[in-house]
């Protein structure tokens, strides 16, 4: 009688893995396939905004527009550090410029502010994605209002004054 108890367990089991390998897999992390050379940009860029090296920005992206979409195309990211303790930055990708904004919402909202007005003539964006990208950085700034990211990255409002990077770049 046990064993039979047992082998209506196991095959339970078996069937529920099989049918788990089935279904499609999610993205766990919801990050963006962000293309080599978009990653070198990203981590230089976020180095001389936060002066930390190595910490994986250029992979950690995620569209703010729409955080299911995981294919790098025109539109507006976050990128920061693997960790808690790293602001999130922001850039807007239009083929085949990268504007990346020096300002870091938690610690200088009207920065930010002043880095998209540039951005929008240096761009020439459109009125549409002006508005749904402005939509985007509200929502930012708001979530980024209230953090401080630990006392180590304190130092970083002193050191961060607003500023431009473009970066142009081809994607093949």
């Amino acid at each position: 009688m046990k064993n039979r108890i047992y082998l209506i367990l196991i095959l339970q089991f078996l069937v529920y893995i099989n049918l788990c390998a089935k279904t499609p897999k999610n993205n766990p992390f919801q990050l963006v396939d962000v293309p080599d050379s978009i990653y070198l940009t990203l981590e230089s860029a976020y180095k001389s905004i936060t002066g930390f090296d190595s910490v994986n920005a250029g992979r950690n992206v995620r569209n703010l527009i729409n955080r299911k979409d995981f294919i790098f195309k025109n539109d507006l990211y976050s990128f920061k550090g693997q960790g808690p303790h790293f602001p999130r930055c922001i850039f807007i990708f239009k083929n085949p410029n990268i504007y990346i904004f020096r300002s870091i919402g938690a610690f200088d909202f009207g920065g930010v502010l002043q880095e998209y007005i540039e951005c929008i003539k240096l761009l020439e964006l459109s009125e549409t994605e002006r508005i749904l990208y402005l939509k985007s950085i509200a929502s930012y700034l708001e979530n980024e209002s209230e953090l401080t990211y630990g006392t180590e990255i304190k130092h970083l409002k002193k050191l961060i004054a607003p500023s431009l990077l473009i970066y142009p770049s081809v994607i093949r």
